[in-house]
């Protein structure tokens, strides 16, 4: 999939399935099974969610490998005065009916705050309970989910 960009204060939405007035998108960072290409991406697309872009988390957030999670899911946990890689996200957007109900069917120990972007700017994204990582994998080095997932198929 293509980075979509906005036009005219619309967003393109997927396959020409119409555009979302950029005005009422609500952005969501993405960072491990829902991004593109991974196996819960299509949850995002059949919401009518739009790719706006790919970019990295400032460099305080910590990436884990959740235990038992089917499919795989990572942990991202902001720690202030860490400074790591910056993690590998793709910002989203849904209309906000869509996005309530994307939100509503996540299950913990996951959930939505505010990420910072590396430009500084902050979007709703995926984080994680502290004491869900207590005993998981860190996986931070890496720089992202791919870089993982690509780390255990060679």
């Amino acid at each position: 999939m293509t980075t979509r960009t906005p036009l005219s204060g619309r967003l393109l939405a997927p396959e020409g399935s119409g555009t979302l007035p950029a005005a009422e998108a609500v952005p969501i960072a993405v960072v491990g099974a829902h991004l593109s290409g991974m196996p819960l991406n299509a949850e995002l697309i059949e919401a009518g969610g739009v790719l706006l872009k790919r970019c990295r988390t400032a460099p305080d957030y910590r990436l884990y490998v959740l235990p038992d999670t089917s499919p795989m899911k990572p942990g991202v946990v902001r720690a202030p005065g860490f400074s790591g890689p910056g993690l590998e996200v793709e910002v989203w957007a849904l209309a906000p009916d869509a996005f309530g109900r994307f939100v509503a069917r996540i299950p913990a120990p996951l959930g939505i705050g505010k990420v910072r972007l590396e430009d500084g700017t902050e979007v709703p994204g995926f984080l994680c309970e502290a004491h869900a990582v207590a005993q998981a994998q860190e996986i931070t080095a890496l720089g992202g989910w791919r870089a993982f997932m690509a780390s255990r198929a060679g």
